[in-house]
């Protein structure tokens, strides 16, 4: 019997594996290409870089060394660098919003289900909208769960203007 795993906690794996292997090959070859000039720039590009390289790496150098650019991979790959580290390390935004002042007991049980579903680094402010009626206004990045009595009611009114 297979053991459940934490489909984030794989896929955050894979995605440090592909940005760890870019940036590798970005740095690799930015130290290979340093004061490359001249005419033949697509073979030092694919010699600057291992056989097995990502396409995706060997197709951007190529497009900087046609672009003339190619003296700039350094700073390129350092710039890269910090983007993914970034990227990596940055937490989810979510608001959550209500017709009326949630209990701190409801706060955390909607706050630990979140986390749940999007992961150990999300945040939740909280706040409050009459106008909803009852239920929740959820946005998480830009997804948003729209549980709103205000909503609900709007469809019932919708369907029975076109019935």
């Amino acid at each position: 019997m297979a053991t459940k795993v934490d489909p984030k906690a794989i896929a955050g794996t894979l995605y440090d594996a592909l940005m760890g292997s870019a940036m590798e090959q970005l740095q690799t070859a930015a130290s290979k290409l340093a004061g490359v000039g001249g005419d033949d720039l697509s073979q030092r590009v694919s010699a600057a870089l291992p056989a097995d390289a990502m396409p995706q790496v060997r197709n951007f150098l190529l497009g900087l060394a046609k672009e003339g650019l190619l003296d700039q991979v350094g700073d390129v790959a350092e710039a890269f660098g910090r983007l993914t580290t970034s990227a990596s390390a940055q937490s989810l935004d979510s608001v959550v919003t209500s017709a009326v002042t949630l209990s701190a007991d409801q706060q955390a049980a909607i706050v630990a289900d979140l986390r749940q579903r999007y992961g150990a680094d999300l945040s939740a402010t909280f706040d409050v909208d009459a106008s909803l009626i009852g239920g929740l206004l959820i946005r998480v990045g830009d997804r948003v769960l729209d549980n709103s009595l205000r909503t609900r009611l709007s469809a019932v009114q919708r369907n029975m203007l076109t019935s």
